[in-house]
């Protein structure tokens, strides 16, 4: 075999094994159970989202409480649906007290006596995203703060260590639907395998009653390779309705062994395009037969993955 037929084939390999491993990378990538609250399970008389604990589980079956937090709210970014999570004042006989809105995967426990609550446990997790991100409305009262954070734990002799955490915190009045980001810093290399989110309306230790936050559309990223500050720089999605199509523009500094995948947040793929299709830096994804919603583009450039994820309206 020639040098000219070798360097054919070698590349070929190449190319084959990142088609390949592309999916599976990003396919195995954790979804967060019922990150976008579209799911509720009724209470008598309260409801909490689908696989997330409130202080509502506490303070609605307790007599002298009475009072929810958390509700299902039809002020939403995408879908039905949204967390509303409240700090309200709780008053008890001999006592007042304010308590935040919060939604969490974990487990709240509460101490009436001392009037403080504890979260724990999780969901399961064997991989290590970059950030957590999502969407929200803030409306402060007093100066107050919100706060989302994560946490990734692994278990190992029986003890349980943190892996790594990362949290967004606001204090400005936010009327509109607004991204937000928390990075991840991780302080081992071990791959974690318990998940916890938790949201907070009011993260101050002088909480203000009638602070309120809404929350949706969380998921995790899992960017490769670029400055915390934004994860997915370089990277521009644009939907053409006249031709229904999306137009993808990268700013790397070569279109060569670019390889795309489209999920949904099921994480399904519903559409890829190969290195042979891109021109001038420009990937052309035709829509047709997806439904409205978010969807995560993840772009393979250089060995190095990139997550977009963007709105995908008709």
């Amino acid at each position: 075999m020639d040098r000219m037929k070798k360097l054919k084939c070698y590349t070929l390999l190449i190319v084959s094994a990142m088609i390949f491993a592309l999916p599976c990378t990003v396919s195995s990538q954790t979804v967060i159970p019922n990150g976008d609250f579209e799911t509720w399970v009724v209470h008598s008389n309260y409801s909490n989202p689908t696989y997330w604990d409130t202080p509502d589980s506490i303070l609605m079956t307790i007599p002298i409480f009475g009072q929810d937090v958390v509700f299902k709210s039809t002020d939403h970014y995408t879908g039905s649906y949204s967390a509303k999570l409240i700090t309200k004042s709780i008053n008890i006989p001999g006592a007042t007290f304010n308590c935040p809105g919060v939604v969490t995967l974990g487990k709240i426990s509460a101490n009436i006596v001392t009037q403080t609550f504890s979260v724990t446990g999780g969901v399961p997790i064997n991989d290590r995203p970059t950030h957590l991100m999502g969407y929200y409305k803030f409306a402060p009262v007093g100066g107050d703060s919100c706060v989302v954070g994560l946490i990734l734990y692994k278990t190992v002799s029986g003890s349980r260590d943190t892996i790594g955490t990362g949290y967004f915190s606001a204090k400005s009045a936010t009327a509109d639907w607004t991204h937000f980001s928390a990075w991840v810093n991780y302080n081992s290399t071990l791959t974690p395998d318990t998940m916890n989110i938790l949201a907070v309306s009011s993260a101050q230790m002088n909480m203000n009653p009638n602070t309120t936050m809404y929350l949706d559309d969380l998921y995790l990223d899992y960017t490769v390779g670029v400055g915390r500050q934004d994860p997915a720089t370089g990277i521009s999605v644009y939907q053409d309705k006249e031709t229904g199509r999306l137009l993808v523009f990268c700013e790397f500094p070569s279109a060569q062994n670019v390889l795309a995948r489209l999920y949904n947040l099921s994480g399904q793929e519903v559409y890829s395009i190969s290195r042979e299709t891109v021109t001038n830096s420009r990937l052309i994804l035709p829509y047709s037969g997806l439904k409205q919603g978010l969807y995560i583009l993840a772009v393979q450039h250089d060995g190095k993955i990139f997550t977009k994820k963007f709105l995908l309206g008709f």
